[in-house]
């Protein structure tokens, strides 16, 4: 499922820069936040790119958490 994820988020990305109809649909993509790039032009942290990421990496991991405790692991 990671790896789905990543590669219809890097798609998204990729189509949304190279197809100006499709723009509007970055947002959805984690590659449109990570920008390191910007970082080094900027000379600073890019703070609401970083608070993006890391909370949905941190939603991610209790969504987890919340269905891990809900399966039966028990034979």
């Amino acid at each position: 499922m990671t790896i789905a994820i990543g590669a219809v988020g890097f798609a998204v990305n990729f189509i949304a820069l190279a197809w100006s109809p499709a723009a509007s649909l970055r947002f959805l993509s984690p590659f449109h936040y990570y920008a390191p790039g910007d970082a080094l032009a900027e000379g600073d942290v890019l703070w609401p790119q970083l608070g993006i990421l890391v909370g949905t990496g941190v939603l991610g991991m209790l969504l987890a958490h919340v269905l891990l405790q809900r399966r039966d692991l028990a034979p």
